[in-house]
């Protein structure tokens, strides 16, 4: 029998499509399968506390349901047959694991569990680009109403938003299976039509005048890049790990507080402050920074599931900013430009000067750090099918060794329902020392509070070393 994955002509000619402008973007980080992107390591995951009844077989059966539901997790990108395309393969089961975590009464016990199984998940999880379904299953019970339930899908499959989209659609398979209540499951249009629908946006008119827009804005800019502690080795794979870290409930609320008073977002103001911590390390006032945002400007595709995500370069002059208030007025104007005329990535420096992406391409001892803030569809809080559900997203343990990223840094910061922020930075163990991203997020930290205490004070100077 022909393997469709090597044999194009094995499937029907409907199971092929173009790729999305992510998918291709994706392609320019291509490694090999066992490197990179396409590479075991290149992993989202994503882990839940779930309380009620969960039957093994039953969970099977959802799984596979999800499965069938999203075609993103039965696509292959085919790179050896010419010109690079997706083909989606027919459903098949999704591999579940079942295992007992060690017994213990105190919730404040099993909340810890959890987040250390998750942890070992993260630092274990290997999936390629060609292993079909692109998404496995762990359930992780302390007893037969309290479970850990977590799935690993390879990146070229979903992103973060995705993740919360295929929880969604399990709990509701789940109720659908037993035959219990359910609120039904949501017209999802799959990956595909996203790819048709964003060659068709090309040709707009919208699109024309984007292009323009991002052409005139970025010519002439750079990337801000950030020095590492040793030369940069791309000769071998890299070794990513993270460090994770608080902005107390005091930090917070200052940060919202001055959000509302600046007609902004707390985003646009923890954005600000970034590039002013930028400003600080590089001596750089005219800055050119990534933003990663949900790439799902088109109505219809928030139960999408695919690698949906995009980055946006934004550009902030510092100078001439005499407060940090200012800095906000600034950077929430940049932004709220870059968001009405927002392209893909690829698009987006394809008509933009050679410079914006030189300096990160040539230079071996800096890397681009990106921005964003944790974006999830809404998580429903009612029972569905017997059972309740919370993600586990108050991940506070730093780790070696985990998912990959296509490259350089990134930080993430989650506003939490319990009042704080919880934020991580993902980098190269073989560009960065720990004690060096502990020292950028410890400047951080100060720059926000000192920015918070006064917004209305003039900014500080640059350090005089890094």
């Amino acid at each position: 029998m022909s393997d469709p994955l090597n044999d194009p002509t094995a499937v029907d000619a409907s199971a092929r499509r173009p790729l999305s402008a992510n998918e291709e973007f994706m392609c320019a980080f291509d490694r090999g399968d066992d490197l990179g992107v396409f590479g075991p390591r290149g992993v989202v995951l994503a882990g839940w506390r779930v309380r009620g009844p969960l039957d093994a077989a039953t969970v099977q059966l959802a799984l596979d349901d999800v499965v069938a539901r999203h075609e993103a997790l039965r696509t292959t990108i085919i790179r050896d047959q010419g010109a690079p395309y997706a083909l989606v393969s027919p459903p098949r089961p999704a591999p579940l694991s079942v295992i007992d975590l060690p017994a213990t009464e105190s919730e404040a016990g099993r909340e810890l569990l959890a987040h250390e199984f998750l942890d070992e998940v993260d630092r274990d999880s290997r999936l390629g680009a060609k292993e079909l379904p692109l998404l496995r299953a762990t359930l992780a019970r302390f007893d037969a109403s309290d479970a850990v339930f977590v799935i690993v899908t390879n990146h070229l499959a979903s992103d973060g938003w995705s993740m919360q989209v295929l929880m969604n659609d399990f709990v509701t398979c789940y109720a659908m299976r037993r035959g219990l209540p359910s609120p039904g499951l949501p017209e999802t249009r799959q990956l595909g039509e996203y790819a048709y629908w964003q060659q068709e946006a090309r040709d707009s008119e919208a699109a024309t005048l984007a292009r323009e827009y991002w052409k005139d804005t970025l010519s002439g800019g750079e990337m801000t890049i950030l020095p590492t502690d040793r030369p940069r080795r791309l000769d071998v794979p890299p070794v990513y790990s993270v460090y994770r870290f608080v902005l107390d409930a005091e930090l917070a609320g200052a940060t919202t507080a001055l959000a509302k008073s600046l007609h902004s977002s707390p985003f646009m103001v923890l954005f600000a402050c970034f590039n002013l911590f930028l400003h600080r390390r590089t001596g750089v006032t005219d800055l050119v920074s990534p933003v990663i945002t949900s790439g799902r400007t088109e109505p219809g595709f928030e139960d999408t599931v695919g690698t949906l995500f995009n980055f946006l370069p934004i550009r902030t002059d510092v100078s001439g900013c005499a407060s940090f208030a200012d800095l906000v007025r600034r950077t929430r104007a940049s932004l709220l430009e870059a968001y009405s005329y927002e392209l893909p990535f690829g698009e987006i420096i394809a008509k933009s000067e050679p410079e914006l992406m030189a300096g990160p391409i040539m230079n071996v001892s800096s890397v681009v750090s990106a921005f964003q803030i944790s974006q999830f569809p809404p998580e429903s809080t009612e029972e569905t099918g017997g059972l309740r559900v919370s993600a586990l997203r108050r991940r506070l343990n730093s780790l070696v060794d985990v998912s990959e990223i296509p490259d350089g840094n990134l930080w993430e910061l989650d506003l939490h329902p319990d009042g704080d922020v919880v934020g991580v930075v993902k980098y190269n163990s073989l560009d960065f020392d720990l004690p060096t991203i502990v020292a950028m997020v410890d400047d951080y930290r100060e720059l926000l509070l000192a920015a918070l205490r006064s917004p209305d004070a003039a900014l500080p100077k640059q350090e005089s070393s890094v």
